[in-house]
């Protein structure tokens, strides 16, 4: 029996994963959990998961019959080099969910991530911490896991191009003139996707589609110029590759984020998700409207900027979300809080975790005054 610990294990990912786990008679064992602030949920799973361990990383946890606890992320840390586990899932949003992700390699556990800040972040570093430990990065978001597993039936060199569908979000069909009047409320009605607050602006403006891009990359060895996004609204086919013999292979699926995440644990069970019905399927298919949506074009920028660009870009993109959601800047200011972040020089390239630490500081700083 595999035996995983979930990180974020209250959130979309996390609950998903072990809703999997408790229905789908899946061969996995559950030995840690951790949470950020919503303690009661934690507890709950711990004991009925009868974990060994788990941690609330946002406050103090109180002992628990039975099951050690930790607090805060050096507590997270602690519980990591505590347990004996063979998997990792990262489900932990935003820019912490990088430390995690090292310290769960550090301690040579596979790392199946939902986390893509780690790797936009930390770039080939990551890969660095994963091979010095014999450990493996797996893809948790849909789009990558699609296409780690359409990669697996063909050779690197058979493929032209990877093919990252987006949905479009809410603004897909909204004319560019009303943009300045985009709300809150408007941006976190995702159409597809009931995410995060966090993810669904993003989605909104494209910095999620931007982001996976990037990501993208990095685990597959891909330059900017041989990885496409093309919006598909219904969100059913979830990637694609393009071979150089003319072909596009696809993965269809209905939008349930069960089964990457199972593929990533490796447990792969029966019927983990709907199967699709084509007598009532419609699929479309648009080009991406770069003008519209400038962070997603900025993607392919950064990837040809190298550098620490694209850490820059999720320091700025976190600074500008927050202030949006707080309804202190605007949709547009926004977007231009990561534009303007991105003018400047970003040319170092990552080789540490204090390294790591002192440019998303410095990028944070820069987002903040512009704020």
């Amino acid at each position: 029996m595999k035996r995983v610990i979930i990180l974020g294990c209250t959130g979309s990912i996390g609950t998903t994963a072990l809703k999997a786990i408790r229905t789908k008679h899946l061969d996995l064992s559950v030995v840690g959990l951790s949470a950020h602030a919503n303690e009661s949920q934690l507890v709950a799973l711990a004991r009925e998961f009868s974990v060994k361990a788990v941690c609330l990383t946002g406050s103090v946890l109180e002992s628990l019959p039975n099951i050690q606890t930790y607090s805060y992320f050096s507590g997270l840390k602690q519980m990591l080099h505590s347990l004996e586990a063979d998997i990792v899932l990262n489900a932990i949003a935003g820019f912490e969910g990088l430390q995690a992700s090292l310290e769960a390699l550090s301690c040579g556990f596979d790392l199946a991530l939902a986390n893509k800040e780690s790797i936009v972040c930390a770039g080939s570093y990551l890969f660095d911490v994963a091979k010095e430990n014999d450990c493996r990065i797996i893809p948790v978001d849909s789009e990558h896991s699609a296409l780690a597993e359409l990669l697996k039936g063909h050779e690197r060199n058979q493929v032209q191009s990877l093919v990252l569908t987006a949905s479009g979000g809410p603004f897909r069909t909204l004319d560019a003139s009303q943009f300045s009047t985009i709300t809150v409320d408007q941006a976190l009605a995702h159409p597809t996707w009931n995410m995060g607050k966090k993810i669904s602006i993003d989605s909104a403006t494209m910095a999620n589609k931007a982001l996976e891009v990037i990501e993208a990359s990095y685990l597959f060895g891909f330059d900017a110029d041989r990885i496409e996004v093309v919006i598909h609204p219904q969100s059913i086919v979830h990637s694609m590759i393009r071979t150089f013999d003319g072909a596009v292979y696809a993965q269809l699926g209905t939008p349930d984020m069960t089964l990457p995440i199972i593929n990533a644990l490796g447990e792969g069970g029966t019927s983990l998700v709907r199967p699709l019905d084509f007598s009532s399927l419609s699929l479309t298919f648009e080009k991406p409207d770069f003008k519209r949506f400038p962070l997603l074009a900025l993607s392919f920028e950064i990837l040809n900027r190298k550098g620490s660009s694209a850490l820059a870009f999720n320091a700025a993109d976190e600074i500008a979300v927050h202030a949006f959601l707080q309804r202190k800047i605007s949709y547009l200011k926004l977007i231009e809080v990561v534009q303007r972040t991105l003018q400047q020089r970003w040319d170092e390239e990552v080789a540490s975790f204090s390294q790591i630490l002192a440019l998303d500081e410095k990028a944070r700083q820069l987002a903040r005054s512009l704020v």
